[in-house]
């Protein structure tokens, strides 16, 4: 009897790991240079300055083929359009089931005008927080948002806030 409950508990352990290999370490975070990044093709976000360059894109998770219907990937851009250098710490969190997973911390120093881009892959309720050294701000994206419409959204440093927006395309996602 001993020997069956340890085959039976084997066995279970065994399809347990192999029903999550597909979905451990989804939510890495890698340079873009590293992984086949695109873009949302949305027009330019309203409240990035025009002229700014972008230091780096970050890519947050990866797409598998079981997730032809997961919806677009959204971009996010943290840029400074204050008239000054400045210091920002990123962070970037997911909602799991019953709390916040951290996925990106980092500090940078942001030369005026630049911007550090993510592309968020994953659906997923999101948290992302940004602050210097005289202001803070927050943008959840929820999950919802995953759908057929490229997006992107910002949150800008200027001199006096850190000034959030947004830009869809309306494509209806009906099937």
């Amino acid at each position: 009897m001993v020997l069956g409950r340890r085959a039976f508990l084997t066995v279970l352990g065994a399809s347990a790991l192999g029903s999550t290999a597909g979905c451990l370490g989804r939510e890495r975070v890698v340079p873009a240079d590293e992984t086949d990044a695109e873009w949302p093709s949305v027009p330019s976000i309203v409240n990035v300055p025009e002229d700014a360059h972008t230091v780096t894109t970050h890519v947050v998770g990866h797409r598998g083929l079981d997730d032809v219907l997961a919806g677009e990937p959204i971009g996010v851009v943290v840029a400074n359009g204050a008239n000054s250098s400045t210091e920002v710490t990123i962070s970037i969190e997911r909602r799991d089931l019953f709390s916040w997973t951290s996925l990106y911390d980092g500090r940078h120093g942001l030369a005026a005008p630049t911007r550090i881009d993510f592309i968020l892959r994953n659906p997923a309720t999101y948290r992302i927080r940004l602050s210097t050294p005289d202001h803070e701000a927050e943008k959840q994206i929820p999950e919802s948002d995953f759908d057929c419409n490229d997006k992107a959204y910002s949150l800008v440093v200027t001199d006096e806030e850190i000034a959030q927006s947004s830009i869809s395309t309306t494509a209806g996602c009906g099937f």
